[in-house]
């Protein structure tokens, strides 16, 4: 659950993979809500099942692509890091090329409001979440999105004893 402030500032040095491939951790040097720049480490997940959309081999792929040193997300063919407002439009690119149905509703943002809402439906606690997310507030309350399948869920479970 990155802001985009903060993909563009990961560096090759801040990833740092598990030696047992249970996943990886990415440190985060500063991100809006740590004004004092004290940093957060981010641990991700291998996903074992499906490895097609493994988020540590992607970036395993991408660390070696860029030689591994420098920025992480960089523009094409140069040591430049991408700018906040590239990740969104590279987030677009991806979902039409993916022929995601209404890929142009979604924003960088989108992923870590999406990203929270997955955590708390997998029964991650809040605490968590916020902690996941570098929020240090209950804003993230406000992220969560309910269906309305979950939401009629809900009113029906109000009718019964």
């Amino acid at each position: 659950m990155f802001r985009s402030s903060e993909l563009v500032s990961i560096d090759c040095k801040h990833v740092h993979f598990t030696s047992d491939g249970r996943g990886v951790m990415v440190y985060v040097p500063s991100s809006k809500t740590d004004q004092a720049g004290e940093g957060a480490w981010v641990f991700i997940a291998a996903c074992q099942e499906q490895p097609q959309l493994c988020p540590v081999r992607a970036l395993q792929q991408i660390i070696s692509r860029v030689g591994g040193t420098g920025p992480v997300f960089r523009a094409e063919g140069s040591s430049t890091p991408l700018s906040k407002t590239t990740v969104g439009v590279r987030l677009h690119k991806a979902l039409a090329a993916a022929a995601i149905p209404n890929w142009e509703l979604y924003g960088a943002h989108s992923l870590r409001r999406g990203g929270a809402t997955y955590a708390v439906h997998k029964g991650v606690s809040i605490r968590q979440v916020m902690t996941m997310g570098r929020w240090r507030s209950d804003v993230v309350r406000e992220y969560l999105y309910a269906a309305p399948s979950e939401m009629w869920e809900a009113a029906d479970c109000m009718q019964h004893d």
